[in-house]
């Protein structure tokens, strides 16, 4: 059976990778733009990590805590997800069955046997985001589809995104049936990819209730 792809809120969530080294600073590259609250373990963490700790800092969106020591299981104590990014198997395999038998998520990177989750090449556009997986069989299939998709996506999308955003609201307050609702979305949305996301809100509130009045 394959992963089901869920998308799950991580904002303020304790994360604990352990591992200081190139594997482990890409997972933080990856998670630090979605909120959590990250702790690096490692007897050594490079620096590229301690850069992305100071602005992670700056930004305030998310904190990235280092911990330049040998791991320790009790390290894992309060996580709500672990990924085990070091270079020695048999440390990772232990990680892999502590989070287990905790039932906390975990990822072991390169061997999906001892992962309850896995982490999807993504492609960001503003607030989308899509999850590319081949359930850990081929990553090079991942990034290439990852490639490929970003450089189709079509101008303006982010923007549009937003403004869906903040018609939405407007649209579900009113009395009409949902397969109205529906289509007064899609039309408001492709409006605006017409535009490519350049609308003001007060003109997309007059087409709104142009429709309403239909």
């Amino acid at each position: 059976m394959g992963y089901f792809p869920f998308f799950m809120d991580v904002a303020g969530k304790n994360g604990v990778i352990v591992g200081g080294g190139g594997v482990a600073a890409r997972k933080v590259e990856k998670l630090l733009a979605f909120g959590p609250k990250l702790t690096v373990i490692a007897p050594r963490i490079e620096d590229g990590i301690r850069m992305m700790g100071e602005a992670a800092v700056q930004t305030g969106a998310s904190s990235l805590i280092l911990k330049e020591q040998p791991f320790q299981m009790s390290d894992l104590t309060g996580a709500d997800f672990v990924i085990a990014a070091t270079d020695d198997e048999t440390l990772n395999g232990r990680i892999s069955e502590y989070c287990m038998a905790e039932r906390i998520p975990v990822n072991v990177v390169d061997d999906r046997e001892k992962c309850s989750f896995l982490f999807p090449a993504l492609v960001q556009e503003g607030d989308l985001t899509i999850g590319i997986s081949t359930n850990g069989k081929s990553p090079t299939a991942a990034a290439w589809v990852r490639k490929e998709l970003s450089q189709t996506l079509p101008e303006g999308l982010g923007e549009t995104i937003d403004l869906m955003s903040q018609i939405r609201p407007r649209v579900m307050e009113q009395t009409a049936p949902e397969s109205r609702r529906r289509e007064i979305l899609e039309k408001l949305f492709l409006y605006c990819m017409e535009k490519k996301g350049d609308v003001p809100f007060a003109e997309l509130l007059r087409c709104l209730e142009g429709m309403l009045d239909a």
